[in-house]
C-alpha cells in the first residue's frame, strides 16, 4: 500500500454499471485520499488487470457471472485491501474470514463510504490525514430556463422544459427528459427543487418532483407524465390538486 500522504489507488469490480458511476462519484469527492486506477465489469477481466496493474485497494462485487467477487478473493495470491460490495448481508461471514477491510451494503451511503476510507488508511504504516466534509453541491450556472447536472460523462445543459421527472435514488438523482435519456446526478432531492421553477415543477412524493407541463393525466394517486407513473404521497396530495385546478 501507498504511503498516507499518497492517494490509495482503487480498482472497481462490478458487473452493474450504475455501481462504478455511483463509486466513481464516491472517488472523486475525496481527492488525495483516494483516486481511481482502474473499472472491471467481471472478475476473469479483474485477474487479467491486477497481473500488470498494482492497486492499493479492490472495490469488489460478489455476485458476478463467470467467477463470483469472493472466488476471486480466493484466487489472488497476494490481494491488496479489499473492500466488498454487496446487497446481500448472507456473505458477512465469507468476507470475515477472507480478511476484507470492510463491507458495504448496497446501496452505498456516501457517509458509509468515508468510513471505509478512514479504515483503509488507519491501515497504512502512519497516520492518515483528516478526511474532509462531503462538498456542498455545486451551484448552477445562472440561466432563465435550464440548470447545470454533472453526470459521470460530463457537465450538461438540461431546459427545464426537457425535465419531465426528477426521481430521488438513494445520494443521487435520476433526471427523466422527454426524450427518454435518462441522467443520473449526484444531487439531493431539495438541492434540485432549490434550483427549479416552483412555478414549474410540484413536488408528489419525497422522492418525486414532476414538470406541470408534462403531466397527463391523475388516475387515483398516480400522476401520468409522459411515458411514467409517478405517486403522489398523501402529504403532497391537497397541494398536487390544488397546482393542477382540481380542487
Amino acid at each position: 500500500m501507498t504511503s498516507a500522504s499518497a492517494p490509495l489507488r482503487c480498482l472497481l469490480v462490478d458487473d452493474e454499471p450504475l455501481a462504478h458511476t455511483v463509486m466513481r462519484t464516491y472517488l472523486d469527492r475525496l481527492p488525495g485520499l483516494v483516486t481511481w486506477a482502474g473499472s472491471c465489469y467481471g472478475a476473469v477481466e479483474a485477474l487479467t488487470f491486477l497481473r500488470s496493474t498494482p492497486v492499493d485497494v479492490l472495490f469488489l462485487d460478489v455476485d458476478m457471472p463467470e467467477l463470483t467477487g469472493l472466488e476471486l478473493l480466493r484466487a489472488l495470491p497476494q490481494p491488496p485491501a479489499v473492500v466488498l460490495c454487496t446487497a446481500h448481508a448472507a456473505h458477512a461471514i465469507d468476507a470475515y474470514d477472507l480478511g476484507v477491510v470492510d463491507y458495504l451494503l448496497k446501496p452505498i451511503r456516501f457517509e458509509r463510504f468515508i468510513k471505509t476510507v478512514n479504515r483503509l488508511h488507519a491501515g497504512s504504516s502512519t497516520p492518515a490525514p483528516a478526511l474532509p466534509p462531503p462538498p456542498a453541491a455545486p451551484a448552477a450556472a445562472p440561466a432563465t430556463d435550464s440548470l447545470f447536472l454533472k453526470t459521470d460523462a460530463g457537465t450538461e445543459r438540461v431546459r427545464f422544459a426537457d425535465l419531465l421527472v426528477v426521481e430521488g435514488y438513494g445520494n443521487f438523482v435520476k433526471c427523466h427528459l422527454a426524450t427518454g435519456r435518462v441522467l443520473l446526478t449526484a444531487e439531493t432531492m431539495k438541492h434540485m427543487e432549490s434550483q427549479l421553477p416552483a412555478a414549474q415543477f410540484m413536488r408528489t412524493h419525497k422522492s418525486y418532483l414532476v414538470n406541470l407541463a408534462g403531466v397527463e393525466r391523475l388516475s387515483g394517486n398516480v400522476l401520468r407524465v409522459g411515458a411514467r407513473e409517478v405517486p403522489v404521497g398523501s402529504t403532497y396530495r391537497q397541494e398536487v390538486l390544488r397546482q393542477l385546478h382540481l380542487r
